[in-house]
């Protein structure tokens, strides 16, 4: 697909976009709805070569330019959206525009979340694929992009752009796990001597030990290092008295901490939660269904007083 036509600068036109009456627009819907999203984004990408910049056709575009690609492509996406916030005069539809930029994007984050959730917890060919070609230099590009990204989608949709951003750092947070997964090195294996009767017997009569979380290996990632030396500016920028500069840096520092996701800065910390939750997400989310249930309230009064004996009994 043809992915330079989200790239550069796009014309102004008087309405850009299409009307949700419009037939054309109803026929890539329809095919969207099926599930045929190779062919919703070919038809997608006929209309922007004609100089339609619909935003619900860039999605559907970029979603399917991802699925002909690969994993790494997510750099096109990222890079394409940040073109059309740049060029947000020529996006349309007029008409409701900024609801449908997050309706959009909505669908987009949700469709990828979806895709490499699935591919992974299934072991699929195609996730070998993304295995085999991992790059990690295109991850970390993806991951400054997506900074780049969270400060454009604030200014365009202000208080509406948590749910968004929540959206994209989801999908940055399974990018760190699976570069921590491509990176983990083989964990020896230790053969368990042979216990005798007696041995077996003395351990049977040990009490229960408490279990103990293993020591946590605090690492930095991009967006800490980012924050740091944010902070840092901002500092430098008050005994400097640029005031202007440093209220500016101040409210992108207080955006940043608004939308705060541990798991996108401090990654080492939760790739193995993040990895075994997709890993398990079928099995969980029968038992996460019955959250309402009163024995689902009891288990978490439990959970809340006493973790050791909630993990041993």
């Amino acid at each position: 697909m043809r992915i330079e036509l989200l790239q550069g600068g796009f014309p102004v036109s008087e309405n850009p976009g299409l009307d949700s009456t419009d037939p054309r627009f109803d026929d890539i819907a329809t095919l969207v709805q099926t599930g045929l999203h190779i062919e919703a984004a070919n038809l997608s990408e006929a209309l922007l070569a004609d100089g339609i910049y619909d935003i619900r056709l860039i999605c559907y575009f970029l979603y399917g330019h991802w699925l002909e690609e690969g994993l790494s492509s997510l750099f096109d996406v990222i890079t394409c959206l940040n073109n059309v916030l740049e060029n947000w005069e020529a996006i349309g539809p007029v008409t409701r525009r900024e609801k449908s930029l997050e309706k959009s994007l909505d669908w987009l984050f949700k469709q990828l979340l979806k895709k490499i959730q699935y591919e992974e917890s299934k072991n699929t060919s195609l996730w070998q694929q993304w295995q085999a070609h991992f790059n990690t230099d295109e991850m970390s590009n993806i991951l400054e992009l997506g900074e780049t990204f969270r400060l454009g989608i604030n200014h365009r949709l202000e208080d509406n752009a948590g749910a968004i951003i929540g959206l994209w750092s989801k999908i940055e947070a399974w990018l760190v796990a699976f570069q921590r997964l491509m990176y983990r090195p083989a964990e020896p294996v230790y053969a368990e001597p042979e216990q005798s009767e007696s041995d077996s017997t003395a351990a049977d009569m040990l009490p229960m030990i408490a279990i103990q979380p293993r020591g946590l290996e605090i690492e930095s990632s991009y967006h800490m290092e980012l924050l740091l030396k944010k902070l840092a500016a901002f500092e430098r920028l008050l005994q400097e008295e640029k005031f202007p500069r440093a209220a500016l840096m101040a409210v992108d520092i207080n955006e940043t901490l608004g939308n705060f996701d541990p798991k996108i800065y401090f990654p080492k910390i939760f790739e193995t939660f993040v990895r075994l939750q997709a890993l398990n997400f079928e099995e969980l989310s029968s038992y996460v269904e019955n959250q309402d249930s009163a024995q689902w309230q009891v288990m978490q009064d439990w959970l809340k007083v006493d973790v050791d004996s909630f993990i041993n009994n």
